[in-house]
């Protein structure tokens, strides 16, 4: 700890035994040996503590690395919103520009050329659809037999 070597322990042990006496110095090298352990637990405590604060400190970076991210994919989310919101905002306006010119064009004078005009087309209705898994249950049940519950009687004994 101190670099102290074997030899300048025992003679230090030796001057303590000469000052002190056989009667005080075991509870001398107690006492020492307990403020030894203290400072030595002292010093423990500090360095898992600065061991600790360095791995918060590297947290801390590591969280903000990642905000960081999080940020810049939001900016890049948000841009492409912007960007798709556009072209959407476009295609509506070439779309009600086109109705618009399909208004004029069906007119009545425009009836008699040869020109093939189509009505606009629209969707059927989106019909509730049952998986292949589900309707192979319902055929398995539909095909069992129909038994009739029957009471069992029980007969008590006494």
């Amino acid at each position: 700890m101190f670099g102290l070597g074997f030899g300048e322990i025992l003679l230090i042990a030796a001057v303590a035994l000469v000052v002190l006496g056989p009667e005080r110095l075991p509870k001398v090298a107690r006492s020492a040996g307990l403020w030894v352990g203290r400072i030595q637990n002292f010093i423990n405590n500090v360095k898992t503590e600065l061991s600790q604060q360095a791995g918060v400190a590297e947290f801390r970076q590591a969280r903000d690395s990642i905000e960081a991210a999080a940020r810049s994919f939001e900016h890049d989310i948000n841009a492409n919103v912007h960007s798709i919101r556009g072209e959407v905002d476009a295609l509506k306006r070439q779309l009600s520009k086109d109705e618009q010119q399909a208004e004029t064009d069906s007119t009545p004078e425009f009836f008699g050329s040869s020109q093939n005009y189509h009505l606009p087309v629209r969707e059927a209705p989106l019909l509730h659809r049952v998986s292949l898994r589900r309707q192979a249950l319902q055929r398995r049940r539909d095909m069992r037999p129909r038994h009739s519950i029957t009471p069992k009687l029980r007969v008590r004994r006494h």
